[in-house]
């Protein structure tokens, strides 16, 4: 019973020195021993049910398992750099993914509006022709309320008229010039008349105001 427990103890041992494996070999009972090119082998016993098999490892080997350490070393390095490229272009890409996607909305923003300005231009020269003749009527102030709706409408979209009247400066930031008229009540470079009403959009140019602008007095120098 003892010899059967000692074997089971030794064929458990964990040898994970060289120092393990002296001790190892020193508590046993070596039966025989034989050297071969490749290895070593030690026999606890008859059957060979309780051997050692001992590699002989060459420098040759040892120096291709530090090459191929290195070189997967360096792999690991550059897979990381590159997994650091692509989320670096992953993320740049999200970013004009998102700006282009802006831009689009905006310009289809954009466009519907000043579509609706024109309409709003329209129907205010519409208005202004019941003014006069026809402003106490039901028709006139139900238009009226219309055109407060427009009003808030655009508001509400951050749509703000630019605030312009005649002989203010000419800002070509803000107007374009549909004409140059002399003008001895206005000097060079005012604005004679408002043709039509410009607009921004989140604080940018949605449509300039039209203006005829005075090149002041005929003929002079």
């Amino acid at each position: 019973m003892s010899d059967q427990t000692n074997n089971e103890k030794k064929d458990n041992v964990s040898i994970t020195s060289l120092n393990d494996l002296i001790d190892f070999i020193g508590s046993t009972n070596i039966i025989t021993t034989s050297k071969g090119d490749d290895s070593i082998i030690l026999k606890f016993n008859e059957k060979d049910k309780f051997s050692i098999y001992l590699n002989k490892i060459e420098d040759e080997d040892i120096q291709s398992f530090e090459k191929l350490q290195k070189d997967l070393d360096l792999a690991k390095k550059e897979v990381n750099e590159k997994l650091l490229r692509m989320a670096a272009d992953f993320d740049n890409y999200k970013k004009r993914n998102q700006i282009e996607k802006s831009q689009a909305t905006f310009a289809a923003k954009e466009n519907m509006l000043r579509d609706l300005l024109f309409f709003i231009d329209n129907f205010d020269r519409g208005l202004s022709l019941y003014h006069d003749t026809d402003k106490n009527s039901d028709f006139y102030k139900g238009m009226v309320s219309v055109q407060k709706d427009f009003l808030n409408f655009i508001e509400k979209n951050n749509i703000n008229k630019i605030e312009l009247n005649r002989g203010d400066e000419f800002d070509p930031n803000f107007h374009q010039a549909l004409e140059l008229k002399n003008s001895d009540e206005f000097e060079n470079n005012k604005i004679i008349e408002v043709v039509q009403s410009g607009y921004t959009l989140d604080n940018k140019i949605l449509r300039p105001a039209l203006v005829i602008v005075s090149s002041g007095v005929e003929n002079e120098q």
